[in-house]
Parts: structure tokens; C-alpha cells; sequence
């Protein structure tokens, strides 16, 4: 009996001691690749400006929103001008502008979605008016 509780005892600290050293081995390898995973979601951002065109350089090919001067593609540039509200699209770090659309200033978008509403209100009323109202049983 006591060969078999010393055979326990040493295939027990056989264990616990592998396991340690199998830690210590496999933490650098799993430091590693946690390392590199910031590094490629840095390089994958993207940056997104909303803002009106102060200034349209059309020799240099670049416009300034917001105080930052964008480089554009010259065809991109065939349709800005200054005073328009831009979304510009570029790589993280660059003001190389990828993408450029124009688009409506705030004041018009909400002008145009209370007319929309108002519109709506108006064929609603008039689909009730046409509808006629069911007469109470006499």
C-alpha cells in the first residue's frame, strides 16, 4: 500500500511540475500575435470628415474643410466649390481624400423632411374625407 500512495504522490508532483513549465513557455507565443493585432486595426481605420469648403485650390488639386487641406483626384474636383458641405472619405493619417460627396447643408435636409411630414398629413386628411363614415345602426 505504501508503494502505491508514493507512486501517486510522485506522478502527481511529475504533473504539477510539467504544468508549469509548459506555462512559462507558452506565454511569450501568446504575447506575440496580441502585439500585432493593434498595429493592422490602426492601419484599417478610416477617417471621415463632414464640413463646408472654405477654400478651392483648383492648380494644386486640394480643398480645405474644417482647416485641413484634402488632396482630391481631378475629377473630383470638377464638382466642388466653396460654400458646398462635403463628406470626405481618406486613410487614417492621410489627407489623400479617398471618396468626396456633396451633400445637402443641415438646414435643408430638415426643411425637406418637414415638408415630406407635412405632405403626408395632408393626403392622410384627405383619404379620411373621401372615406365615408360607417352610420350607426337606427
Amino acid at each position: 500500500m505504501k508503494k502505491v500512495i508514493s507512486m501517486i504522490a510522485v506522478l502527481a508532483l511529475v504533473c504539477f511540475a510539467t504544468m508549469v513549465f509548459a506555462a512559462d513557455a507558452a506565454a511569450p507565443a501568446a504575447a506575440a500575435p496580441a502585439a500585432a493585432a493593434p498595429a493592422k486595426a490602426e492601419m484599417a481605420k478610416t477617417q471621415v470628415i463632414k464640413g463646408k469648403i472654405t477654400k478651392v485650390d483648383t492648380a494644386a488639386n486640394t480643398i480645405d474643410v474644417k482647416g485641413k487641406t484634402f488632396t482630391l483626384k481631378a475629377e473630383d474636383m470638377a464638382n466642388v466649390k466653396k460654400g458646398q458641405w462635403v463628406k470626405i472619405t481618406a486613410a487614417a493619417g492621410s489627407l489623400n481624400a479617398d471618396k468626396i460627396e456633396v451633400i445637402k447643408a443641415k438646414k435643408a435636409v430638415k426643411k425637406a423632411a418637414a415638408a415630406e411630414k407635412k405632405a403626408e398629413k395632408k393626403e392622410a386628411a384627405k383619404k379620411a374625407e373621401e372615406t365615408p363614415a360607417a352610420k350607426p345602426a337606427e
